[in-house]
């Protein structure tokens, strides 16, 4: 196994991770209240602060960034200029975020046990998947099918005719991050275990990525690597997929 290398640290509860065309991070910074942005040299700017609770983030081809506001409900673009707007709210607790397979806006509602999906180019909202137990992470997969992390403890596969399969036998309390990997395999945060976990949709084999992590929270794949937010040291780590 590769060896887990700190990149960024004092952060206030990392929660998501993302990263936009030229390389540079973005996180949000939960208990802060903030979006702090990471260079190619380390270095920190703060690219948005006084959101409630940020959690979920994404970035489009555009390098318009995505936000989730846990604490008020509300879905925040910011432009590559700066400029910051509300373009979706009335949401209950969305936590992570993710693009669908043709650029809408995935969100868990976590408090509703909802998979809402939001057209950017009009602003409708449709709820597609419901029934959940506080979903906090999203995925689609090239077949159009979901995977959904949940606090409670779940690990599901959505298909796209609806059908839920579990998958996440395994998992103490899977987080906020997910990934894509590959058409069948996934990697998810283990928060109550303090792992990542790699999980073959198909066989429903489940691989240990990497462990002894102090309560992480937020996980994206760049480049080949892995980089993981923790919550419990407030820290950002890469992990290459060697």
């Amino acid at each position: 196994m590769a060896e887990l290398k700190t990149i960024s640290s004092t952060f206030s509860a990392p929660t998501g991770i993302a990263f936009d065309s030229k390389g540079a991070m973005y996180v949000t910074n939960w208990s802060g209240n903030s979006v702090v942005k990471i260079n190619a040299n380390n270095q920190r700017e703060i690219v948005y602060s006084n959101i409630s609770s940020p959690a979920g983030i994404v970035l489009d081809s555009q390098d318009n960034i995505y936000v989730s506001s846990y604490g008020d409900d509300y879905i925040l673009k910011i432009d590559p200029n700066g400029k910051a707007e509300k373009i979706s709210e009335g949401y209950h607790t969305p936590t992570g975020i993710a693009f669908s397979n043709d650029k809408q806006l995935l969100i868990t509602n976590r408090s509703t046990g909802e998979i809402v999906s939001l057209d950017l180019a009009n602003g409708s909202k449709k709820i597609i998947a419901k029934g959940l137990t506080t979903p906090v992470g999203v995925t689609q997969l090239p077949d159009n099918s979901l995977v959904v992390s949940q606090y409670s403890g779940r690990l599901t596969l959505i298909r796209a005719n609806g059908e839920q399969v579990e998958i996440g036998k395994n998992f103490v309390r899977p987080g906020v991050g997910i990934v894509t990997l590959s058409p069948d395999t996934v990697a998810v945060i283990d928060n109550g275990a303090d792992m990542v976990r790699k999980v073959d949709i198909k066989t429903g084999n489940v691989q240990t990525i990497a462990s002894s992590l102090s309560s992480a929270v937020a996980l994206a794949f760049h480049n080949n690597a892995y980089y993981i937010g923790t919550w419990g040291d407030g820290s950002v780590h890469m992990l290459s997929n060697d």
